[in-house]
């Protein structure tokens, strides 16, 4: 039923997705074994869920997991998983310093390349700020930029995913604390347990 949602969506704004195909197993599992032991993780570009899942199944008990989705109706999607370390908030990773501060890990699956270069270099600003970065891709044409953020990056292709995928697994240099400070910026009367914000008044 996902699978048939994000394809749906897909022809709606292709741009925004990137591909019709959600991230498979083996993919997802590939991204989340990469965030470690960090307790504050990001999520840009969730989709219906495949890699938030795994990632919460290695979330430590104190973690927290806040994802970023523009698609309202993958943001539903996402508010399903009954999980209290999850934050949902429907508006643009770019705009992720109005809710959170310095997370552990960014972990992104935008279509990098789609983005035009004022977008692209706020998203590798903020996945840099985490120290640890870990960015889906169906090619490795944005190498280059992500190495002149990163100087440790390593490159996995996972093959067994449809299409076969390109995961940079990206460090800032020097070791990733257990535990951050960590800022949700959201309004007092949208605090709670996981949080829905229409893109809209997220700009207001």
């Amino acid at each position: 039923m996902d699978s048939l949602r994000f394809a749906r969506q897909f022809l709606r704004h292709p741009r925004q997705l990137g591909t019709p195909f959600q991230s498979g197993r083996m993919l997802a599992r590939t991204m989340a074994e990469e965030v470690g032991r960090s307790v504050r993780v990001v999520e840009f570009g969730a989709g219906t869920g495949p890699v938030t899942r795994e990632i919460l199944r290695r979330l430590p008990e104190n973690g927290r997991l806040t994802c970023f989705e523009v698609n309202p109706e993958f943001c539903r999607c996402l508010e399903r998983i009954d999980d209290p370390r999850l934050c949902v908030i429907n508006d643009d990773a770019t705009r992720c310093g109005r809710y959170v501060s310095q997370p552990d890990c960014v972990v992104s699956g935008l279509p990098l390349t789609l983005f035009d270069g004022r977008a692209r270099e706020t998203i590798l600003a903020i996945a840099r700020r985490s120290g640890l970065y870990v960015q889906l891709q169906y090619t490795p044409a944005m190498g280059q930029d992500i190495r002149r953020h990163f100087p440790d990056v390593r490159l996995k292709f996972v093959v067994l995913n449809f299409p076969p995928a390109f995961v940079y697994v990206c460090r800032a240099g020097g070791a990733i604390p257990a535990a951050r400070l960590w800022h949700h910026r959201v309004p007092a009367r949208a605090r709670g347990r996981r949080v829905l914000m229409d893109s809209d008044e997220a700009r207001s």
